[in-house]
């Protein structure tokens, strides 16, 4: 999968550069990690592809979701869903950095680019990531640009080689 950024990532990506530029935010003043996060979370579900892991790809194939076609963001997500959308790497680890990074154009693009990828879990592999620590952490051994999926290896989740393909609005 290609970091290609479409229009959506774009403008967040100038979000949250603009954003950074502000001591107060950097600050975390007001609700400004909140939102900070938000954004950075935002910037990954914004990708038009998504990654499966094993056992949701099992559930896609047993419900006959051709994987070939576009789905709305919407489609699968939800508290009555069994799947969910899952940031391979918590958005606030990318706050993080972000915050301890200069905050100039090219360097944000760069962390950006580096966040990681949206994973669609069974909600049961969502309660393995916490039952193993990792519900907003990487694995004690991972750095910053390694493996994006360490927590699911680290957790024993596999993943599947698919990808569901996503438009429309943001779910968040």
């Amino acid at each position: 999968m290609v970091n290609k950024e479409n229009d959506d990532q774009i403008a967040l990506r100038c979000w949250i550069t603009s954003g950074l530029q502000i001591p107060e935010v950097r600050r975390l003043c007001g609700d400004a990690g909140y939102l900070l996060s938000n954004m950075i979370a935002k910037y990954t579900l914004a990708a038009s592809e998504y990654r499966i892991s094993s056992l949701a790809l099992n559930w896609f194939n047993e419900n006959k979701v051709d994987l070939s076609l576009v789905y709305s963001r919407s489609r699968f997500y939800g508290k009555s869903s069994p799947l969910m959308y899952e940031h391979s790497i918590p958005a606030g680890i990318i706050r993080s950095i972000l915050l301890n990074t200069d905050p100039n154009e090219e360097i944000v693009q760069d962390v950006l680019y580096k966040s990681g990828f949206v994973v669609v879990i069974m909600r049961s592999e969502d309660e393995t990531l916490n039952s193993h620590g990792l519900k907003k952490k990487m694995p004690q051994s991972w750095h910053f640009g390694g493996n994006s999926f360490a927590r699911y290896e680290a957790a024993g989740i596999e993943l599947s080689n698919a990808f569901l393909k996503v438009e429309g609005r943001i779910q968040r």
